[in-house]
């Protein structure tokens, strides 16, 4: 078995530095030929001494093949189809009335709004499927392509709803043109995230892949504010005639511009150096999703869990809360919608900087600070909302808010290196997206329909502790990886067996 693992720095000579070594059973550790078999050898170290820097490693090149300036440029590439993504969700939902009485059968807005979510939330189906169909690609054409192919898809079918034909012109072809839009959508998103993170993953010098990750996470929120935004901007500055014309297409053509600059931006990027030196090497997987299978169940099963916890926690905040304490509390349309903003406001600032203390003091601590803070806090926010003050309504929705920012900061980086560079696209994607249509795009769905038939709004906090204990689980089993390299072959079980950490006294960061 190759156990390739790698963990390099560019940090001065003078930096005190130690090395721990837990070698497979009965293996010897010993300076060996790289030409060796690891099976032979153990894992092999060499240091190499330059005047500027040290390297410690297992025969294979180093991340600062990448200089600081070509990492920032390809993970603002990543980033921004994030933000196209997430921009067409942020118009999607907030003009989702508008778009329910122009594509259905429908008079009542409140009808029309539940037949967009529907359709909505079939794009969700298609996540798993468009994950492991461009998750294979990925691992046998490499990360840029589907990059590509992932952005240029979402861009179309974003731009295309936005000139589709509406009921009244069409008839029951408008519907049926709606639900294949998103569910292209829902194909492309299935590969664009995990994806956008393994690029960034095998792209960043490990004592920076948490904060590039936060960039990443921040994409996210960036992409639904604007979408939000320009909605919220449009609907208040047109006259309601003028918006419920053709106002409303304006949101979704205006994502022309941004598509093209990420396909521009991402068809200049190379391929990351772990799927080239794959590629160099012929070992490109030749059946990724039976090899995922095969040897990455644990993989599968921790981010599972994880993911049902950040998706599931994301969605009840971020979706159904606002619309929970406008319905349910009494809270004014407007209030609502601050509330979100607020939120979201508060997420961009705080994630991007438990991105940088997770790769200071390492990303299992502050995945366990999220959960816990969730489980204790549920029921005692919930009590705050059931209050009707809105002072208390705010402090509890704020709360729960920050608590997800930890976690949200480094789950993706903690994850992706857990499956082997081969079949690390297939695995990923596979797992994420299975995760987050159960409890990611169904939450508000579980939670609103629990509340409905029970009428105990305590269903929200036990969702809540039941995703943050299912999370709790798989942070239990997760490896502590924080200063590992993605450019590795073995899987979960074998890192958990074979660890190589690096300290150091001082650190020269990639500004």
């Amino acid at each position: 078995m190759n156990q390739d693992l790698w963990c390099s720095s560019a940090y001065p000579m003078a930096g005190r530095w130690t090395k721990t070594l837990a070698s497979p059973p009965n293996k010897a550790f010993r300076h060996g030929d790289p030409s060796d078999s690891d099976d032979d050898a153990g894992i092999k170290f060499q240091r190499k001494y330059s005047s500027q820097s040290f390297t410690l490693g297992i025969h294979m090149p180093t991340h600062t093949e990448l200089s600081g300036q070509s990492v920032r440029r390809s993970v603002s590439a990543a980033a921004l189809g994030n933000i196209i993504e997430w921009f067409d969700y942020g118009i999607y939902s907030f003009a989702a009335a508008t778009i329910g009485m122009h594509f259905f059968d429908v008079q009542e807005p409140s009808v029309a709004a539940v037949s967009s979510f529907a359709v909505f939330a079939l794009s969700f189906l298609m996540r798993p499927i468009g994950g492991v169909v461009i998750g294979i690609l990925g691992d046998r054409r490499g990360r840029r392509d589907m990059l590509m192919l992932t952005v240029g898809l979402m861009t179309a079918a974003t731009v295309v709803i936005g000139v589709l034909p509406t009921y009244a012109q069409v008839g029951f072809l408008a519907p049926l043109l709606l639900t294949l839009t998103r569910l292209i959508q829902g194909f492309s998103a299935g590969g664009e995230y995990g994806g956008a993170n393994i690029f960034m993953a095998e792209i960043a010098t490990p004592n920076r892949r948490g904060f590039f990750a936060s960039i990443l996470e921040s994409g996210v929120l960036v992409g639904y504010l604007g979408g939000a935004g320009i909605v919220v901007g449009l609907m208040s500055a047109m006259s309601s005639d003028a918006w419920q014309d053709w106002g409303w297409r304006i949101p979704f053509i205006a994502s022309l511009p941004l598509g093209i600059l990420a396909l521009l931006l991402r068809r200049h990027l190379e391929d990351t150096p772990v799927f080239e030196k794959m590629k160099a090497a012929e070992e490109i997987a030749h059946s990724p999703l039976r090899d995922t299978f095969r040897r990455a169940p644990m993989p599968l099963f921790v981010t599972f869990l994880v993911v049902a916890y950040a998706n599931g926690a994301y969605y009840l905040v971020l979706t159904f809360l606002p619309s929970y304490v406008q319905t349910e509390i009494g809270l004014s349309a407007n209030a609502s919608l601050m509330l979100s903003i607020v939120i979201m406001l508060i997420l961009l600032v705080t994630i991007p900087l438990f991105g940088r203390l997770g790769d200071r003091v390492g990303r299992r601590k502050l995945m366990t600070l999220s959960v816990v803070v969730h489980i204790v806090v549920a029921i005692p926010a919930v009590m705050m909302f059931s209050s009707g003050d809105i002072t208390l309504v705010y402090v509890a929705a704020v709360l729960l808010g920050i608590a997800m920012a930890p976690l949200a900061s480094q789950y993706s980086a903690a994850l992706t290196v857990l499956f082997p560079r081969s079949i690390r696209y297939t695995g990923f994607t596979l797992s994420f997206n299975v995760s987050t249509a159960i409890f990611g795009g169904s939450a508000p769905f579980i939670v609103g329909s629990l509340l409905a038939s029970t009428g105990n709004n305590f269903v929200i906090a036990y969702f809540l502790i039941l995703v943050s204990l299912l999370a709790l689980i798989g942070i239990k089993l997760l490896p502590d990886n924080t200063g590992m390299s993605a450019d590795h072959d073995v899987s979960m079980g074998a890192l958990s067996q074979s660890k190589v950490h690096v300290t150091e006294a001082s650190e020269k960061s990639l500004n």
